[in-house]
Order: structure tokens, then sequence, then C-alpha cells
């Protein structure tokens, strides 16, 4: 008799929950994820420091990198599209849904990797600059003079040829997501012609007598994108090939990709 009286109760309820709305599906396909493992990198901050009132360039420091998740491509037009048609991200002047999305400011992919994380309900951020130059490897480019190049003259001057000699030439064209091959941790594109905005920011400080940095305060209006060579971009600016870029050369193209995790 019980059975018998529950069985409509049972009918009703598997009605409301056929009728009950379903969660949205993903704005887009889930992005092909590449893991890396915690790693040794020889690290200095990007800025201006001086030692001694003489402008210096810091030494690199060992520093192990905890491991990560990172996209393997950068974002692309077309999933930016869906933040933009999601009224969540600022339109962009030019987009190609197959080839990264550039023209984007530091403040137009963290509202992005909002969005997403608001989408997807996972943690998604920008790199740091850690992380961008171990997920880079070999791609890594750091135009800064060598620490014993003290004049400073002499350190301007090898900052910018050394900039030179890694971008080669300017390459204003866009290219299909892909194009530039994959780098040893199996991540596509990395060091193309699109630098990838970072969560670092500018540093100021001061230098100890051994070139290792004694005191360092961020300027986050200037914010790190990793490529061929790094370079500190305004957060504000989209276009670092017609101004805003801070320090050295500027990038040819600005885009970016996340970091899945807290």
């Amino acid at each position: 008799m019980k059975l018998l009286l529950l069985l409509p109760l049972l009918g009703v309820a598997g009605v409301m929950a056929m009728l009950e709305p379903r969660p949205d599906a993903p704005p887009f396909a889930p992005p092909d994820m590449v893991r890396i493992a915690s790693g040794e990198i020889a690290f200095r901050p990007f800025g201006n420091f001086s030692q001694n009132g003489k402008t210096r360039t810091p030494r690199r420091a060992s520093m192990t990198v905890p491991g990560f998740e990172i996209m393997k491509y950068q974002v692309t037009g077309g999933q930016y599209a869906a933040c933009v048609a999601d009224g969540a991200c600022e339109p962009a002047r030019i987009v190609l849904s197959d080839a990264p999305q550039t023209g984007v400011n530091w403040n137009d992919a963290s509202a992005f990797a909002a969005w997403y994380a608001d989408q997807t309900g996972e943690p998604w951020r920008l790199p740091t600059e850690a992380e961008w130059q171990l997920a880079a490897a070999e791609r890594h480019g750091d135009s800064g003079p060598d620490y014993d190049a003290a004049d400073p003259g002499a350190q301007m001057l090898a900052s910018y040829e050394n900039g030179i000699t890694l971008r080669r030439k300017a390459d204003p064209a866009l290219y299909r997501a892909g194009a530039f091959g994959l780098n040893s941790n199996g991540l596509a594109d990395v060091s193309g012609n699109v630098w990838e905005w970072t969560d670092g920011c500018m540093q100021n400080g001061t230098l100890a007598a051994d070139g290792t940095v004694a005191e360092t305060a961020p300027y986050c209006g200037v914010r790190i994108a990793g490529g061929v060579h790094r370079a500190a971009v305004i957060d504000f600016v989209r276009d670092a090939s017609v101004g805003g870029c801070a320090v050295g050369l500027p990038p040819d193209h600005l885009g970016f990709r996340l970091v899945r995790g807290e």
C-alpha cells in the first residue's frame, strides 16, 4: 500500500526535475591545458634598480616555481567574443575567431579571467611572471644586460641590442593559433609575435653589494608581458606598437593565456 502511495510522488518529483532549468552550457569547448611541473628558474625582476646611486640590472637568482596548469593556446578571438557577447568584456577592434585575441589590455585580460571563472566555477587567472618563464622554457626572452655592465649608458645600449637580437624584426600580421609551433613544454605559440600579459608588475628598488635585490616596490600601473623579450606596458594600453611601452622595445601584439588554479 505504501509503495502504491509513493509511486505518484516519485513521478511528480521526476517531472519537476525535468522542468528545473539546467546549468548553462560552457561558453565554448574547454581549452586544452598543459601541466607544468614544479621547477627551478633563474629569475630577476623587471624594472628600475640602482646600486650606490647608479642604474644597475639585478643578478638572476634561483627560484622554485610550484607546478600549475596553463592553457596550451592563447585565448582566441572566438573565446574572447563570448565574453564580449555576455557584456563582461570590452569589444576588441580586430577579432579573428581562430587566431589569438590581440588588441587587449591587462584589464581586458583580467576581466576575461574573472568572467570565465564565473562561467565554469573554476579559478582562472593570469600567470605570474615566474610561472610564465617556467612555462615558456627555452622560448623565454630577457633582453636585460648582464649585471657586470655597470655603466648606465652601456646598460641601455646592451638592453636595446639584446632586444633587437631576440626580436629580429616587427611582425604585424596575425596568424592562426598554433602557427608558431610548440615549445618543449608543449605550449603553442610561445614567443611568436603575440606577447602575453602576466600578473607581474614593474619593480623599482635597490641592489645589495652582490647585485641581488635588497629592496623592491611594485608599480602595478605598468604590467609585464612575456614574449621574445619581456616588455613593461602600461595596463590600459591595447596596442603597444603605437605607444605605451614603459621600458624597452614594444610588442607586436598583446594577448594572453590563463592559468587554472588559485
